[in-house]
This record gives C-alpha cells, structure tokens and sequence, in this order.
C-alpha cells in the first residue's frame, strides 16, 4: 500500500492521476480537518487513509469522470478506492459556492468588491479517446473569457483578472434571487436578502461596480469558516474573471 507522508492509499489511483498522483494525496490531505469516519480532528503525522469514489461513464468517443475523495484515521477506515460506471456522463453534480467582499485600498482610498465563488461537486473531468483528463468546469469556464490563476493571493488577483465575455453574467431579481449564468444556461443560484446587512452590502458593492469578480475551479474548499484555494492553484485548476452584474 503506497503511503505518501503519512497518507496511505489505494494505488489503482495511480491509473487515474499519473504521476500526479502523491502531489494529488497530499493536497487532498491538507484541506481535510477532521475524520470523514469519527469526525474527530486530524493532527500532523498521524497515520491516515484515503479514500476514493470514482464514476466512470462514456458519451460517443469522450469518457467522464467523477472523483470524490475523504480522509480518515487509519484506525478508522483502511485506504481504498471504488469505480462505479454510469451510461454516458455522470449526472449527480451539485453547485457550491458563497460570497464575500473584499475591501483593497489604493490612492483613492478603500473600496468594496463583490466577490462570488463556485465550484461543482464532485469533480467532473473528460478526455477524448487517447488523451489527457481534462476539467469540464475549468474548460467551460476558459471557452468564455477566464484565466488561469496561480496565486492565491486576493490583491494580485484584483491586479490581474480581466473581463469575461458578454455570455457570462450575473443578475438579481426583485425577491434577491442572485443567478450565474452562461448563455442560457444556469450554472448556480444564491438567495439574497436585502434587509440583511451583509447581503446588503454584498448587493450595493455589485450594483456600485457593476461587476462581480467570480472565483471558481475544482477542489476550493468552502466552508463556514472561510475559503481555501491552495489546492485549486496548485492543481492548476483556479480560474477567475470579472463577471457583469445586472439588477
């Protein structure tokens, strides 16, 4: 059983992840805090296991592929990986996402940015027959005016992201109903309420600047406590891009 620092794992993920695969562990292991079994928090160098859900399915020439992953104590649960196959592509996905405000200071003082962040759970990759696995959400995402982002640090991605294409935007309905869309597709929704005064403010910072910076990519890690992006950007599948907001 390979064991990557102090994660054992099952290693036909090595068929799925290449040599990608102890970088692929050991990120997954550091977003994880607590057992997936007990619940109970995990502290360095303990003995811990992953374990991997996969769903295989194939549409014409293109094969899918969901990934899910969990950390457990090793006393808990031993390392281990299940492959299920679907016909066509896999259907069980569901949008996360959240909302913040960032405030970065420049010569004319402070300002409010609305931020929103999405994700698709579990990760929906493809490949076309002979090659590389490739992100459907980041894939999608680029086809439509966004960046790769490497850092993870707000401030340089304020500096550098850019405008996405007229496709892409955000609305608001009368009731606070927030949408993401692509085209004529909805990729998420979020409920506002405008007499809260946080969604107050999140709302007047998107209609002041017209615009919502969108963070989204596979493996961000949301939480009630706050965002993680080390994974997406060492992964390389962080994207951003300035969306337009319409009330």
């Amino acid at each position: 059983m390979p064991v990557t620092s102090n994660v054992a794992w099952d290693q036909r993920l090595e068929t799925f992840k290449g040599r990608d695969t102890s970088g692929f562990v050991t990120l997954v292991a550091a977003m994880a805090s607590a057992c997936a079994a007990c619940g109970l928090a995990l502290w360095p160098k303990e003995s811990l296991s992953l374990i991997v859900d996969i769903t295989e399915g194939r549409d014409s020439d293109i094969e899918y592929l969901t990934v899910e992953t969990c950390i457990c104590h090793r006393r808990c649960r031993e390392p281990g990986l299940t492959l299920r196959t679907v016909a066509g592509a896999p259907d069980e996905l569901k949008a996360r996402g959240g909302r913040l405000i960032l405030r970065p200071r420049d010569s004319s003082g402070t300002r409010a940015v609305p931020v929103l962040v999405y994700t698709l759970v579990p990760v929906l990759t493809f490949r076309e027959h002979g090659g590389e696995l490739t992100s459907a959400l980041v894939s999608v995402l680029l086809s439509h005016g966004f960046q790769l982002t490497l850092s993870t640090d707000y401030a340089q991605m304020l500096r550098d992201v850019r405008d996405v294409q007229n496709s892409v935007r955000c609305t608001v309905t009368e009731q606070g109903l927030l949408c993401l869309l692509v085209g004529a597709e909805q990729l998420s929704s979020q409920q506002f309420h405008p007499t809260v005064a946080g969604d107050a403010a999140w709302l007047q910072a998107a209609t002041r600047e017209g615009k919502v910076l969108l963070i989204s990519g596979d493996y961000l890690g949301i939480t009630g406590g706050g965002l993680n992006l080390d994974a997406a950007a060492a992964l390389g599948s962080l994207v951003t891009g300035n969306v337009p907001f319409r009330a």
